[in-house]
């Protein structure tokens, strides 16, 4: 299902717009911020790196708060094994399962819990810019002893609370930077896992609603097949057919049943599927009019021409779209607002700033420092001298440089290392751009494509319909064997199960 399994236009087959989350646009640039420092490394620039995405640019969506899953029958997919009431079944559309899924599903739940986490990273990134207060209070005992015996014990008491604000770090500042993207990050991913609950519900509604055609499409096969087995067996009693007809007609029959079988079993399966994604059993789903015209849900702009019986033709997979809606323009858009493509933006930027924290380490840091403190104490550790207590104040405020010098050759290594995931971060980045395009030219072709499959099975259906007909009236006239009719039948149920998968394709 190519449509289905693409993440770059499920607003086109689904009409889930009001479900998905807001598109963002992002703009690239081609210049990058000069390396500072004079280190000679430095990352190849051999790729557009796009602007910093504002805060404003993001949606913050979240998904509604945890509600309580139904209990659970025994017999129903999902169970805990006790015997508990059924719920009353109800008709579930696809927008009321995507609803709640929402609420529900483990994998949305996670993507939220994520998204709180990494919310945090913004402050945690902020927090290094600001003061830092620390404070160190101490007691102490003294027990001393003489060489002749003298001996005195006193008491030392002291605190000391120490403020210290950055006024100079470079490092910082790219950490700072660096904990405001993956803040980003983690928003984009949120939206990401909103886009995939749309894919994975809509697939496994439309996963049932196929298991249950399936169903339904072998319970009547068979009957179909019965009547031939009747007819083969009378025809055979009074000696106007070969026992090779009836035979025929049974080995068919036995496997008609066997696939009724395996229907049954993997409609249970998809259900199964279904109904972990909503966290409680689902009885009834609405399926789609099983005669729905896809010109109900969007008119093929290929279809110029008509047969005889006024049905359009459709020429191509290539359509001639509306100004801005044509297969390049969807790709320029799939390079600019996919969520995967945007993160990829933000990790350049996180690896170029990577790259520059490990240049400011070379760099000297200045911070403003003060302290407030306060000592206490009765006596001396260097003489016997009596002492009445002592309380000394000390406030003091100072600017601390910091200086790096030498590390070993570690900074430099650093440096070089940062270098080269920048450059793979860039690469990365660019490898998301097109594979996105890729899978929005990939879902296109496939959609316009998938018109033109509905439109030919449509028309093999009726073909196949007429032909069983036809085969049933030359066996009753005896023009033709029983065979001739159960192929017949056969690739008139294939034919019909190919339509109606394509449809949900």
């Amino acid at each position: 299902m190519n449509v289905i399994k693409s993440l770059s236009l499920p607003t086109l087959i689904f009409g889930l717009a009001g479900l998905l989350p807001g598109v963002v646009f992002g703009q690239a640039s081609n210049n990058f911020p000069a390396s500072q420092g004079s280190v000679a490394v430095s990352p190849a620039n051999n790729s557009s790196l796009p602007k910093t995405l504002s805060p404003q640019d993001l949606l913050k969506l979240e998904v509604p708060p945890q509600i309580a899953i139904p209990m659970l029958p025994v017999m129903s997919n999902l169970t805990d094994g006790q015997n508990r009431k059924p719920l009353e079944g109800r008709l579930m559309d696809l927008i009321t399962l995507y609803q709640e899924a929402a609420f529900n599903d483990p994998v949305i739940n996670s993507a939220q819990f994520n998204l709180v986490a990494g919310k945090e990273l913004y402050w945690q990134g902020l927090s290094v810019l600001l003061p830092q207060v620390s404070a160190n209070p101490t007691g102490t005992r003294f027990y001393q002893h003489g060489d002749q015996g003298v001996s005195r014990v006193f008491d030392q008491r002291s605190y000391t609370v120490t403020l210290t604000q950055p006024v100079f770090n470079l490092t910082g500042i790219q950490l700072f930077k660096q904990g405001d993207l993956n803040s980003k990050i983690s928003d984009l991913r949120f939206l990401q896992a909103q886009q995939d609950l749309v894919i994975r519900v809509s697939q496994a509604y439309f996963d049932v609603l196929t298991a249950e055609d399936n169903v339904e499409l072998f319970k009547n096969k068979k009957g179909l097949i019965k009547q031939q087995l009747d007819i083969a067996k009378a025809k055979f009693e009074v000696g106007t057919a070969t026992i090779v007809d009836a035979n025929d007609a049974q080995a068919r029959f036995d496997v008609a049943n066997a696939q009724e079988i395996a229907a049954h079993a993997d409609l249970v399966v998809k259900r199964g599927v279904l109904e972990q994604l909503i966290g409680h059993p689902v009885k009834y789903i609405k399926p789609l009019i099983k005669d729905v015209s896809i010109a109900g849900v969007v008119t093929d702009p290929r279809a110029k021409n008509k047969d005889s019986k006024g049905i359009p033709i459709a020429e191509s997979v290539s359509p001639k779209l509306p100004p801005g809606q044509g297969l390049e323009d969807w790709i320029i858009q799939t390079e600019n607002a996919n969520y995967a493509v945007l993160a990829g933006q933000l990790g350049v930027q996180i690896a170029e700033s990577n790259y520059k924290a490990s240049l400011a380490a070379n760099y000297p840091s200045v911070n403003l420092v003060g302290t407030v403190g306060f000592n206490q104490s009765n006596g001396s550790a260097v003489n016997f001298n009596p002492y009445v207590w002592q309380n000394i104040y000390n406030n003091t405020i100072a600017l601390q440089m910091a200086l790096p010098i030498a590390s070993g050759g570690y900074n430099m290594s650093v440096i070089r290392q940062n270098a080269a995931l920048f450059d793979k971060a860039k690469s990365d980045y660019d490898n998301l751009r097109r594979t996105a395009a890729q899978n929005t030219r990939q879902a296109f072709t496939g959609f316009y494509g998938g018109l033109a499959t509905v439109k030919a099975l449509e028309a093999a259906e009726k073909s196949s319909a007429t032909a069983v007909e036809s085969s049933k009236l030359g066996y009753n006239v005896g023009t033709l064997i029983n065979i001739d009719v159960l192929i017949a039948l056969d690739t008139l149920f294939t034919t019909r199960a190919s339509l109606y998968k394509a449809r949900y394709d």
